[in-house]
């Protein structure tokens, strides 16, 4: 059984956004609404895909994860996409996180 969360085919639907041509509008009728928004000096949207599925019965029906889908939009104040990146699945393998803990006062 195949569990999908956030937006489907997002990889297929960023490659439609153009940087400095595609407008917020185009963004909500491609996309849809992102799964977080923040506002920094532009507006950053942040859409999530997630599928997995029930692995075989030899594993105990351990998740297994098929797809780990990020894209993160930048939106002027115009309302013009001005920057995208796309991560998925193989380029958070890649993402070093540190390993230091920090000690409390």
């Amino acid at each position: 059984m195949v569990q999908h969360h956030g937006v489907h085919n997002l990889e297929k639907k960023q490659q439609k956004l153009k940087i400095n041509q595609t407008n917020l509008n185009d963004i909500l009728k491609i996309i849809g609404p992102p799964s977080t928004k923040s506002t920094f000096e532009n507006d950053v949207y942040i859409y999530i895909e997630r599928k997995t599925s029930s692995s075989k019965l030899s594993k105990l029906g351990k998740k297994v994860l098929l797809v780990n889908n990020v894209l993160i939009l930048d939106i002027n104040q115009k309302g013009l996409l001005v920057k995208k990146k796309f991560y998925n699945k193989d380029d958070m393998k890649r993402i070093n996180f540190d390993e230091r803990e920090t000690e409390p006062n």
